[in-house]
């Protein structure tokens, strides 16, 4: 299943009131047992960060959700990702590096800098 991840939300981890694993058990829980089980991520194949928003992967079987993981891990599929900024790239710049940190405080923006983790990003 494709789910829509709001900003703001988070999809696991309870570090914000917004979780979206909690509407997708709300939904499908009684017809998937992934969906309550941690030790699988709840079935979601990947995350996004908090302040962004985007497509998840849900699985909803565990031969589903193995295979997907199997898939993500081996570069059988990708994920892309369009972004907005300010000033002009070089074009011979494929690949932006830094460290990203998302501060807990809601207006307080993502930072890049020295704090956080690697954050490697290739462009096309």
């Amino acid at each position: 299943v494709v789910v829509l991840k709001p900003p703001g939300w988070e999809v696991h981890n309870q570090c914000t009131e917004q979780q979206l694993r909690w509407w997708t058990q709300a939904e499908v829980a009684r017809q998937s047992p992934i969906a309550v089980d941690s030790s699988r991520h709840y079935g979601f194949v990947h995350r996004l960060d908090v302040p962004s928003s985007g497509v998840i992967l849900l699985a909803c079987s565990y031969v589903a959700y193995l295979s997907l993981q199997l898939q993500l891990r081996t570069g059988q599929f990708r994920r892309d990702y369009t972004i907005l900024s300010h000033g002009w790239l070089a074009p011979s710049r494929v690949e932006l590096k830094a460290n990203m940190h998302w501060r807990t405080m809601e207006d307080t923006p993502t930072t890049a800098g020295g704090q956080g983790k690697p954050s490697p990003t290739h462009i096309k």
